[in-house]
């Protein structure tokens, strides 16, 4: 599917805003404790502190990572996404189980370094996205045309701001339908994450009948 025909089927492309400044500012401010964590565990000063500090930088790579992912919809049904976040949430769990004495500081330094490069590598995956999202004047008593959606994964054919339909190509590529409202405009989005060239959107099979994608009579229960 080229743009140009998405747009000839009545679909405009929508501008997603650049979140990273936002995840990165946290995320920046996260790195000196755990350095701090690794220093106080070489050197032997201070290391009643080494949890304290450990946490700390946990807890500001989980803001880091929320804003990241907040800036699109979906994100977290990507597999390197979710799985860097729930190792970070994990993270601050670990630090406590270090205070406790159960587990070794050094697993714990470990065990957030590695969390925090998870996290790094899938803000990039978050950031780098070519951002190809598309979408089209709604009703929302308008139910979702299925019958022009071929091997989709249908959540509910009414309308919501939440994710109606989508379609997997691998873990961490795939395209979701959802609604979105702005003021009195009611819009359906077609938002594919994880493509980063507009050749391989080219190449990328949606399983849409596109002339048939249009408000209509569909009335077809979720």
């Amino acid at each position: 599917m080229d743009v140009r025909k998405m747009r000839q089927f009545g679909w405009r492309t929508v501008q997603i805003e650049n979140r990273a400044s936002k995840a990165l500012f946290p995320m920046a401010w996260g790195f000196l404790p755990l350095a701090f964590s690794w220093i106080m565990w070489f050197t032997g000063v201070s290391s009643e502190f080494i949890p304290w500090f450990g946490a700390t930088s946990m807890f500001l790579m989980l803001i880091g990572g929320l804003a990241g992912v907040s800036s699109r919809v979906g994100t977290l049904n990507a597999s390197k996404v979710g799985v860097a976040l729930v190792s970070i949430c994990f993270g601050v769990m670990v630090w406590a189980l270090v205070a406790q004495g159960t587990v070794g500081v050094l697993f714990g330094l470990l065990y957030s370094s590695v969390s925090i490069y998870l996290l790094v590598k899938a803000l990039d995956f978050i950031f780098k996205d070519a951002g190809y999202v598309f979408e089209m004047d709604w009703d929302v008593k308008e139910k979702l045309p299925v019958d022009a959606l071929n091997d989709w994964d249908i959540k509910t054919t009414r309308f919501s701001q939440t994710c109606m339909a989508t379609k997997r190509f691998n873990g961490n590529q795939f395209v979701q339908i959802y609604g979105a409202v702005d003021g009195n405009s009611v819009f359906l989005r077609f938002d594919l994450f994880g493509c980063q060239s507009r050749e391989e959107f080219k190449n990328l099979n949606f399983g849409i009948e596109w002339p048939e994608f249009k408000l209509g009579d569909t009335t077809q229960e979720e």
